[in-house]
């Protein structure tokens, strides 16, 4: 009976401890202000870049990532609802906070990633639509008290040229740095 009470008592342990590694980082992180102010876009040749501000997209924020079973990630991060000159991302509008899902890169770095497709219903066999990608990438290779890395965006429209028929895209991309300090609690 005492051991069986004791290896309950190093169960309970390791279950609080996680074994020994934190699998929860909390970080404020702060968008960089210059491009939150004037968004750096790129387009495809069939899009002129439009110059100005992010709107929607808070310049100070909370992340937190959580290490999951079989080396997978999340992001949890304030509600994605912004616009920038040339793209806009909603995930889902409801005030709530998102969660991306992520990995961490064979060579370090970390990378969360949400798209959202929507075909249009009269070309069923042909996929023309738009496809919307949204992207979290730290660069630092581990995540101890500082992070720094890229919120990066991108918007693609794919239509069928009425006189050849091939599938023309178009689209822009928008990439802001942030920076983000380890919360210790």
């Amino acid at each position: 009976m005492r051991g069986m009470t004791w290896g309950l008592v190093a169960a309970v342990v390791v279950a609080l401890t996680g074994c020994g590694e934190d699998d929860t980082y909390v970080y404020d992180v702060t968008l960089d202000a210059e491009t939150l102010a004037n968004v750096p876009t790129e387009c495809s040749e069939y899009v002129q870049p439009a110059q100005g501000p992010a709107v929607g997209l808070a310049a100070q924020q909370r992340w937190m990532i959580r290490r999951g079973d079989m080396d997978s990630m999340s992001l949890e991060l304030p509600d994605i609802d912004f616009e920038t000159p040339n793209n806009a991302y909603v995930i889902n509008g409801d005030g709530a906070p998102d969660v991306l899902t992520g990995s961490a890169g064979a060579d370090g770095g970390y990378h969360f990633l949400h798209i959202q497709t929507r075909l249009e219903e009269d070309h069923a066999l042909f996929p023309l639509g738009n496809e919307h990608a949204f992207r979290i990438s730290i660069n630092t290779k581990d995540l101890d008290d500082t992070i720094q890395g890229t919120v990066w965006v991108r918007n693609e429209h794919v239509e069928q040229d009425p006189i050849t028929g091939a599938s023309i895209a178009s689209g822009c991309a928008s990439a802001l740095r942030f920076t983000g300090r380890r919360v210790t609690r």
